[in-house]
C-alpha cells in the first residue's frame, strides 16, 4: 500500500473572525498556543564537537488562517544531548542531516549556558525554541536483527559494528578492535586470532603467549 500523503487545507473556521463569543474564544486561544513552543522535530544543519554546539533548522512549518505555510528561522548556538553521570559520559557524532528533536526551556537559557550553574534569566521570555537543546533521534531506516531485540545495543546504521548487552552476555562485532593500554582477562580468552601490534611480546593473564605479535601458544 502506498504511503498516504498529507495535504493542508484551509481551516473551516477562520482563527481571526472575532465577532462571535466562539470566534474571540477560538482566535484567543490560537495565539496563546502560538506563542508556547515546546518541542519540534528537527534537522542539523551544522555542529561543533570540540564546544557541543550545532545549528538547527526546525521541520515543522507555521500555517496561516489560509493554510499558507510559513518556514522558520535557522536556530543557533544550540547545545546537543550529551549523557553524563559520575565522571562518564556519551557523545555521538553529530553529522550534518541528522534528525531529531528541539526541545524547549521555560526561560531564557543564555545565561546558563555560559555559567552552568543557578543562574537569573537574562530576559522575561518563556518558551521559545532558542532556549532549546537537540535530542538526536534516529525515527526509522533501520532494523534490529533478531539476535538483539532484547539488547541494549550501540550500533552502526548497518550493524557493521556494534556492542550487544543482554541478559546471555555482551557481544562486540566489529571488523577490527584495537586496545589502547592493558587488556586484563581474569578467565577465558578464545579466539581465531589474537595478535599483538608492534611486534609485542609478553603474556596474557599466564594463558596467551605473544611472540612477535604472533599468538604461539597458551595454558
Amino acid at each position: 500500500m502506498a504511503d498516504e500523503i498529507e495535504t493542508i487545507s484551509t481551516p473551516s473556521f477562520d482563527p481571526t473572525e472575532v465577532r462571535t463569543q466562539e470566534g474571540f474564544c477560538n482566535f484567543l486561544i490560537d495565539r496563546i498556543f502560538l506563542e508556547l513552543e515546546k518541542v519540534a522535530p528537527a534537522k542539523i544543519l551544522s555542529y561543533d564537537r570540540k564546544i557541543n554546539r550545532a545549528n538547527v533548522e526546525i521541520l515543522n512549518l507555521g500555517i496561516s488562517s489560509t493554510g499558507e505555510t510559513v518556514p522558520k528561522q535557522p536556530l543557533t548556538n544550540i547545545p546537543c544531548l550529551v549523557l553524563q553521570g559520575g565522571g562518564m559520559l556519551l557523545s555521538f557524532p553529530i553529522k550534518e542531516n541528522d534528525l531529531g528533536w528541539i526541545v524547549t526551556a521555560d526561560r531564557d537559557i543564555s545565561v546558563f549556558k555560559q555559567v552552568l550553574s543557578k543562574f537569573a534569566p537574562n530576559t522575561y521570555q518563556k518558551h521559545k525554541y532558542k532556549d532549546s537543546f537537540f535530542i538526536p533521534n534516529k525515527i526509522d531506516g533501520f532494523e534490529i536483527s533478531p539476535e538483539d531485540e532484547n539488547a541494549i545495543l550501540l550500533t552502526s546504521i548497518d550493524g557493521a559494528t556494534k556492542l550487544s548487552i543482554s541478559p546471555e552476555g555482551i557481544t562486540l562485532t566489529a571488523g577490527a578492535t584495537n586496545v589502547k593500554g592493558n587488556l586484563i582477562v581474569t578467565e577465558t580468552i578464545t579466539g581465531a586470532q589474537i595478535v599483538a601490534q608492534n611486534g609485542a611480546n609478553g603474556t596474557f593473564t599466564n594463558s596467551v603467549v605473544v611472540e612477535n605479535g604472533i599468538v604461539t601458544g597458551g595454558s
